[in-house]
């Protein structure tokens, strides 16, 4: 296996129900054919892309979540740090609730995003991608009863995703799953061991994430087994060309991703208004957050940037980061560039995200250039998202699978 990637401890199980030899997967593929999440190896597939983003999208498909770096915060203050942090308050949630929030430096440019676990006023856990919060945010941290401790080792997480998901855990045995609201949490016991099921995902879909000790994963597969059998169908595995299908479909941002995360120029970094994201800044609120005094100035003056969603007709050869072209007066100029953009295999297109200058964002004829050809190929614009599910916020969530 390459030294630079890890198995997490939920491989083995999700490369068994999709007959993936991970082992092999990594010693036939070079680095930049696979995503390293916190050291950890996330396939681009575990068997074909288009047979992954189906099974999401009609049946069930299971995402190994565990690599996700997860924050524990506890102690009286532990609801005002993260009200400091983050650009929208969570201190109030109800216990047994969760929130997306967004993390943002003192210049108001997103940094990281993550998913907030608030089992009570005490208690919380802070699931993000990427960031070191003890390096970014110690100077920020004058609290007394505070204690925050990395537990990513600690938690096996699989998201469960799809409009099967419900009658899934259903089936495990999770009495009233259904009755879980969109970002609510409960406790449910599997064959003895606890597991916390979290109505969340990040595929736009009916959905949830399952978070249990290491200890329990023969108990969750031996569930899985048990319900492929009783529902006679099969939970595979889906990788990262399936997730960004989706998530692009649903027009969730990924920081680092959608922005360019290293900071050494701030034109090409975006704030959370230019991300489609502003609605979860409340840069109204009387206390200090990080980053408050230049959101409240960015709303003010307006975005640089706009996110719309694109779509090629077209099997030309592209690439994330290319630049997005219109002719004005019959003058090429650069509108704007591709930051996420992914071939869909079931739509037989390209799709993607477009950050438009904020002048141009009312130029609808616009084009890209083919890579190997150098041919202009036009591109049609979209409002985001590209889908709305109704089954993804229904309640109680539905069995049968209907939209």
């Amino acid at each position: 296996m390459n030294n630079t990637a890890k198995k997490s401890v939920l491989c083995d199980l999700v490369s068994r129900h999709s007959a993936f030899d991970f082992d092999h997967y990594i010693a036939s593929h070079e680095p930049e054919e696979y995503d390293i999440w916190n050291g950890f190896c996330l396939p681009m597939e575990y068997t074909a892309p288009a047979d992954e983003y189906q099974a999401i999208r009609q049946s069930c498909a299971l995402f190994d979540a565990s690599p996700m770096k997860k924050i524990r915060i506890k102690g009286a203050e532990a609801g005002a740090f993260l009200d400091r942090i983050l650009t929208s308050p969570v201190s109030q949630l109800p216990w047994m609730h969760a929130a997306y929030g967004l993390i943002c430096n003192e210049q108001g440019y997103l940094i990281d995003d993550g998913i907030v676990y608030k089992y009570n006023d005490t208690d919380y856990l802070l699931l993000i991608s990427e960031l070191d919060l003890h390096g970014h945010f110690a100077k920020y941290n004058d609290f007394t009863d505070l204690f925050i401790k990395e537990e990513t080792e600690n938690l096996a997480g699989l998201a469960i995703q799809g409009p099967k998901s419900c009658a899934v855990l259903q089936q495990f045995g999770f009495t009233d799953v259904e009755q879980l609201a969109p970002f609510e949490l409960k406790y449910f016991q599997l064959a003895g061991q606890q597991v916390l099921v979290g109505r969340v995902g990040f595929t736009g879909d009916l959905g949830y994430e399952i978070w249990f000790s290491p200890e329990a994963i023969s108990t969750v597969e031996q569930a899985i087994v048990n319900t492929e059998q009783a529902m006679q169908i099969t939970l595979p595995g889906y990788g990262l060309s399936a997730l960004q299908m989706c998530r692009i479909e649903a027009g969730m941002i990924v920081p680092g991703w959608d922005t360019a995360g290293s900071f050494t120029d701030v034109i090409d970094e975006r704030t959370p208004f230019e991300l489609t994201l502003g609605w979860n800044v409340k840069a109204e609120r009387d206390e200090y957050f990080v980053g408050k005094q230049a959101l409240q100035q960015a709303k003010v003056i307006g975005p640089r940037y706009k996110m719309k969603g694109i779509k090629v007709n077209n099997k030309s050869i592209l690439a994330e980061g290319q630049e997005l072209f219109a002719l004005v007066d019959n003058i090429e100029i650069q509108v704007g560039h591709l930051p996420s953009l992914v071939w869909h295999e079931t739509e037989q297109q390209w799709i993607g995200f477009a950050s438009i200058k904020s002048s141009c964002v009312d130029i609808n004829d616009t084009y890209v250039i083919d890579k190997k050809t150098r041919e202009a190929i036009h591109c049609c614009l979209h409002q985001l998202p590209f889908i709305n599910l109704a089954r993804r916020n229904q309640t109680p969530a539905p069995l049968n699978g209907n939209r």
